[in-house]
């Protein structure tokens, strides 16, 4: 017997772009048949009363235990294990309520991060499904060292992968290069070995899951694409004397190679308005402004020569709170991305790249993970704010309709 009938909804079809009246069924979590014909069984109703039903947004590149602070690493450095677990729990419910159903964590504490996955997976904590890498590997003092993630030799990367991948992580990912937030690294150089990066692509691939690289330096871009890498984040093109330059060439290897590029650009903003602010940044990234600001130009280049292109908030670091997904899609379209477009890069296209066969899509045989919303976002992606409910697995987690709307 199904459990839920969703009937009188505008379902959005995010890879055609297009919408259409029809009633939804779910049976076990599960989008078991749409139709556009009136349906009358035994299941609970739930009338959309004519809003616009599509996927549940996925980001694609987030940080739960940083604490969106503008300086988020004090923070963590500072904090006890209980204070991390409430941060990372804080985070997933405002996430869950702003429509983000699915989120890849790409980067936490080894330790801490198989525990806050249980309590999310148990219910203890409200939040989206949560695709983690664990700890990113790091050379020794390398970017983000303070996870845990540290390797030096071919054995400590096959060790650090396998032991991630048994404990739960469903995907890989590497610090191909320095990264601002951590002194004694700098964004400009390329520090973390090629044949190590090729020893984590084997390991991450043997298991069937897919790898990916903090890329700042021009040189880590390429290195990645050489080792085999799926995607690249951040894809600064900063040059040995730290300055942003665009390589097109090296952009349409990123393509040719069918390699994702995550650009973070609503957070490359908000970060270059802290800094502008604070007037200080560590002295290995004295180029960061304009690093950050360059992800929105970079992204216009990407769009132009047509690279595979997923949308990720980088939330969690310097003021990007756990609700921004929408500012990205808003920064792609902007540059020229149609309104569908941009919202396939946070649920269908970026699905296909998380290697979720069952998520991205509101059709049959898909997970139930939808949000109704009172505007048609193909119209204005504005309406992704505009929420009425949120459902997770089949679940309704939210009901922001009013009273009466919900008796009827």
């Amino acid at each position: 017997m199904p459990d839920i009938l969703i009937k009188n909804a505008n379902v959005i079809d995010v890879v055609a772009g297009t919408s259409s009246a029809q009633a939804i069924i779910i049976t076990k979590g599960r989008i078991e048949a749409l139709s556009s014909q009136p349906i009358n069984i035994d299941a609970l109703i739930i009338d959309a009363a004519g809003r616009y039903v599509l996927p549940g947004l996925i980001d694609a590149h987030v940080h739960f235990f940083f604490d969106c602070s503008p300086d988020p690493v004090r923070s963590f450095l500072s904090s006890d294990r209980a204070t991390l677990l409430r941060t990372a729990a804080s985070n997933a419910e405002v996430a869950l309520a702003a429509g983000i159903t699915t989120m890849r964590d790409l980067g936490g504490p080894r330790d801490l991060m198989g525990v806050f996955c249980r309590q999310v997976q148990r219910g203890e904590v409200k939040g989206p499904h949560v695709i983690s890498s664990g700890a990113p590997l790091t050379r020794k003092r390398g970017h983000c060292h303070f996870f845990g993630g540290e390797v030096s030799t071919d054995r400590d990367v096959r060790t650090m992968v396998e032991e991630q991948i048994a404990s739960g992580c469903r995907c890989v990912k590497i610090m191909a290069s320095g990264g601002g937030m951590t002194a004694g690294t700098r964004p400009r150089d390329a520090d973390f070995p090629f044949d190590l990066m090729c020893v984590a692509r084997e390991v991450a691939h043997s298991h069937g899951v897919p790898i990916t690289a903090h890329c700042h330096a021009t040189e880590s871009i390429r290195l990645s694409i050489e080792a085999g890498l799926d995607s690249v984040e951040h894809v600064s093109f900063l040059e040995p004397n730290g300055r942003p330059r665009f390589d097109e060439g090296l952009a349409v290897r990123l393509r040719d190679s069918g390699v994702a590029v995550c650009p973070n650009v609503a957070n490359g903003l908000r970060a270059a308005q802290v800094f502008q602010k604070l007037g200080t940044y560590h002295a290995g990234d004295p180029s960061v402004i304009e690093r950050l600001e360059a992800r929105l130009q970079f992204t216009r280049e990407f769009y132009r020569l047509g690279l595979n292109i997923i949308g990720g908030s980088d939330c969690g670091t310097n003021d990007t709170p756990f609700d921004v997904l929408v500012e990205e899609i808003q920064a792609f379209k902007s540059i020229g991305f149609s309104n569908a477009e941009a919202l396939r890069s946070v649920t269908s296209e970026c699905a296909r790249n998380l290697r979720l066969p069952r998520t991205g899509q509101a059709k049959a045989g898909y997970d139930a993970d939808l949000i109704f919303l009172d505007g048609n976002p193909l119209d204005d992606l504005a309406a992704l704010r505009r929420l009425a409910i949120v459902m997770k697995s089949g679940e309704v987690v939210h009901d922001f309709r009013p009273t009466l709307d919900r008796c009827q």
